[in-house]
């Protein structure tokens, strides 16, 4: 059933990051649509695609780490995509800060998208500084933080159709929940895996640490 999950998880990633290069046909479509006039300002446009970017490097890179067999035979790959991945998420997230002021919904949105940027610069921060410091194990829950938050792609897309074809809401209430739901439940549910459960990936530690002596 893990093994089933991770899949799932990496199918999803693979496919919403792939989606996000499909924006750079430079064209008005999908969010993009509720903010037309915005859209046509070159700045707007810079911070919008570079955050669309960073988040699908961020998702396909990330999506692979959680294999934990795979982790230990390419450690060299495994650190290489890491890279990535954090660069990704410095260069997703800072772009997401300024495109979060101009997020449809007003006020909770705003605050709602502004706190998920902070969040996962924070996490993906902290990840990066703790294993710097071969701290491997606090590496290692800082990045399952960091990619709940990235993953958040990937949970706004699946929930916005549900909130609109389903439950038949309006776009702005719908938005304006969606730019909470998408990434608050994600980072609640693997911190209490974390605090549940610290050390479920230890067996790839030893492998890690050997290869840095």
């Amino acid at each position: 059933m893990k093994n089933i999950g991770r899949i799932v998880m990496v199918v999803l990633s693979l496919s919403i990051g792939a989606y996000a290069f499909t924006f750079l046909d430079f064209k008005i479509k999908s969010i993009l649509q509720t903010k037309e006039e915005l859209a046509r300002v070159l700045i707007y446009q810079i911070g919008f695609y570079s955050h669309v970017v960073g988040g699908g490097i961020a998702l396909i890179s990330g999506a692979f780490q959680f294999f934990p067999k795979w982790r230990q035979k390419r450690i060299t790959l495994h650190r290489f995509l890491g890279r990535i991945y954090v660069i990704a998420c410095a260069w997703g997230g800072i772009s997401g800060l300024g495109i979060a002021l101009y997020a449809t919904g007003g006020t909770p949105a705003k605050i709602g998208f502004t706190s998920l940027a902070l969040l996962w610069l924070y996490t993906t921060s902290m990840a990066y500084t703790t294993i710097k410091g071969k701290n491997i194990e606090a590496h290692r829950e800082w990045m399952l933080r960091s990619y709940a938050l990235t993953f958040a792609a990937v949970i706004l897309r699946l929930q916005l159709p549900l909130y609109l074809s389903v439950l038949a809401m309006d776009f702005l209430p719908a938005y304006r929940i969606v730019s909470w739901s998408c990434w608050l439940p994600n980072l609640l549910l693997i911190e209490w895996f974390i605090q549940r459960q610290p050390k479920v990936f230890t067996h790839w530690i030893p492998s890690i640490q050997n290869s840095k002596s």
